[in-house]
């Protein structure tokens, strides 16, 4: 699991990036289904980590293709062929990782603004400042008011600042040294504030921990609190204000409403639905989807 190989490389300075969400999902898992999560924004997805696989066909044959090399342009990348493609074209039985340097400082930054378009117009300016970020994450007021109340977890935000938000940056920053973290937080702190965000709070690292653990727990909280879907939606990052926009104004228009929280940084939006009426919510979900076809994204 991810979790099992976290541990057995602590020891050596090394990680594997790719952190879907689910620490006890499995690696051959995260292979079929070149899973993402957070930290796509600096880190990419499975495929970006994965040098080489052993796999076993339909009919048995065992393929094996890449290895514990960089380069290579011969022939068909049958490794990355078989990422992503779910079990259909066969199963991976070994796979070699790409590890990356264990990033040993890091501080979580949160950014309360007063709308939901705001935080959309800021995320393709910070992206475009050539900071990465560890994670670039964000979640409207329901969102960040139901994980943090299902966590138990109170942020200490004075009441003028909740009274007030209506959305939020959620931001982690890592480095192997501290001062290029109080660098890179001096950066975006400033560029946030010119960004219209209310303020901006390095969160006491005990609190930035849970915050991301509550986040990656959003979907789960969603469905108990009565989300009859939660899909998916990914534009290119410049679309991300027309994208919210757009799902602002298609809620209006069936009269109801969608709640959201995302992987700001890679342009991957999750969107709650609560909608009981069959009818209504197919046609709800159908443009939805439609509207980030339309800016160039896709169903993720």
């Amino acid at each position: 699991t991810l979790a099992q190989l976290d541990d057995a490389l602590t020891s050596s300075g090394l990680f594997y990036p790719t952190h879907p969400g689910e620490r006890g999902g499995s690696i051959g898992g995260n292979v079929a289904t070149n899973a993402g999560g957070m930290r796509a924004v600096r880190d990419g997805v499975t495929r970006h980590h994965v040098l080489g696989v052993e796999m076993v066909l339909a009919d048995g044959t065992v393929l094996r293709h890449g290895g514990k090399f960089v380069k290579s342009s011969t022939g068909l990348d049958l490794t990355q062929l078989i990422i992503g493609s779910e079990g259909s074209l066969g199963f991976a039985t070994e796979i070699i990782l790409r590890l990356s340097v264990r990033r040993t400082h890091s501080a979580t930054l949160l950014a309360p603004f007063r709308t939901l378009e705001e935080v959309a117009q800021a995320i393709p300016s910070l992206v475009a400042t050539g900071l990465e970020p560890a994670v670039l994450e964000y979640l409207d007021l329901l969102t960040m008011a139901s994980i943090t109340q299902a966590a138990g977890i109170d942020l200490g935000l004075d009441d003028s600042i909740t009274a007030t938000a209506l959305a939020y940056l959620v931001i982690v920053l890592e480095s192997t040294t501290s001062e290029r973290v109080d660098d890179d937080l001096e950066t975006v702190a400033t560029l946030l504030g010119d960004l219209g965000a209310l303020d901006t709070f390095v969160l006491p690292s005990g609190a930035g921990a849970a915050l991301i653990d509550a986040r990656e727990q959003a979907f789960y909280v969603a469905k108990a609190n009565g989300a009859t879907d939660i899909i998916d939606v990914v534009v290119p990052r410049a679309q991300i204000p027309e994208y919210l926009a757009a799902v602002a104004q298609i809620a209006a228009d069936h009269s109801t409403f969608v709640a959201g929280c995302g992987h700001a940084g890679d342009g991957n939006v999750h969107l709650s639905i609560f909608e009981t009426d069959a009818t209504a919510r197919h046609e709800l979900l159908m443009n939805l989807f439609r509207a980030g076809i339309a800016l160039g994204g896709t169903i993720s």
